[in-house]
């Protein structure tokens, strides 16, 4: 078993990427690399990667390049993640611990299928950012961060989180080792669609939930929607939807910022996830159906489809 963290790879170099590396940016006996291919990593290795306004040059390989890690972020889109997972196999060795950072809450099980459930530790990474033309802004004092833990803690177990709380303790990381990191990732699920999902639907940014008791009314019932699956698979959240504290009432969460910039969006992931586990529970779940159809529609918008001929 590692002990000692010195080699880290990253894939995906997006919004909560480019909080990666900064957060490792400068940490001595540390070799972090960006984990990219073809014209993708020629670019990210050409230009960096500016964020918060300074430009962060980058070591960038592809994953047959790079050998093996002792851990490996996946930091990419849930719709990249199976690009994601075939990249592992020359990085992983028989030591290697893997975070996967991607919202939802089957990302880890997606993982340990293609690698062996030993490697894979548990997270949720909370962090406000915005993409740009020009780059990835937050602010590190806004940051929440990133909580890791297992659902099983024994003695094995327990070496290899102080073994990432050693390494992440260098780091600028903001981060905490959970008592129940799967309670966390349903938390951080449930809290995406009940905030990310409503704005992107209305086009509205945060103060609509300070503001409307409409949006507070719809936070809610998506909220208590996923709480219902979520307690099919033994896990019980609170009955008050959670608002994502302490944001500044213009945010824009990723949903909206996808489809302004005509990027697609997770949705697949938030409100579709929760209909395909509630199909399987036998839960109607009729906001988030309504949620799911109205966003897919606002996708089709960007791409034209009712555009006329």
């Amino acid at each position: 078993m590692i002990l000692n963290i010195h080699k880290v790879a990253l894939i995906g170099a997006g919004a909560i990427g480019a909080y990666l590396i900064w957060s490792f940016d400068g940490v001595d006996d540390t070799v972090f690399t960006v984990v990219a291919e073809g014209a993708r990593g020629e670019r990210l290795a050409r230009d960096g990667i500016v964020i918060n306004g300074a430009r962060y040059p980058l070591r960038v390989q592809e994953s047959n390049q790079a050998g093996h890690q002792d851990l490996i972020f996946i930091a990419t889109k849930y719709g990249a993640l199976d690009e994601a997972i075939s990249m592992l196999p020359p990085l992983v060795g028989p030591d290697t611990l893997i975070l996967s950072l991607l919202n939802g809450v089957d990302s880890e099980d997606r993982v340990a299928q293609a690698t062996g459930p030993e490697h894979i530790v548990y997270s949720a990474i909370r962090i406000a950012s915005q993409r740009t033309h020009s780059g990835v802004c937050f602010d590190p004092e806004r940051v929440i961060g990133l909580s890791f833990g297992l659902p099983q803690a024994g003695a094995q177990e327990r070496q290899k989180l102080d073994a990432l709380s050693a390494l992440f303790s260098r780091t600028r990381l903001r981060w905490s080792c959970s008592e129940d990191i799967l309670t966390d990732i349903w938390v951080k699920f449930a809290s995406n669609i009940a905030n990310n999902l409503p704005q992107a639907v209305l086009g509205a940014p945060a103060s609509l939930y300070a503001n409307s008791e409409h949006g507070r009314f719809l936070a809610q019932k998506l909220w208590s929607e996923v709480a219902a699956v979520a307690a099919v698979q033994g896990i019980h959240l609170a009955e008050e939807v959670l608002i994502f504290p302490g944001q500044h009432t213009w945010a824009k969460y990723s949903t909206l910022q996808d489809l302004e910039a005509g990027r697609p969006t997770e949705i697949d992931m938030f409100a579709g996830q929760v209909l395909r586990m509630a199909a399987k529970a036998g839960i109607s779940v009729p906001y988030c159906e309504y949620t799911y159809h109205a966003i897919k529609a606002l996708e089709e918008k960007n791409g034209g489809l009712f555009d006329e001929a």
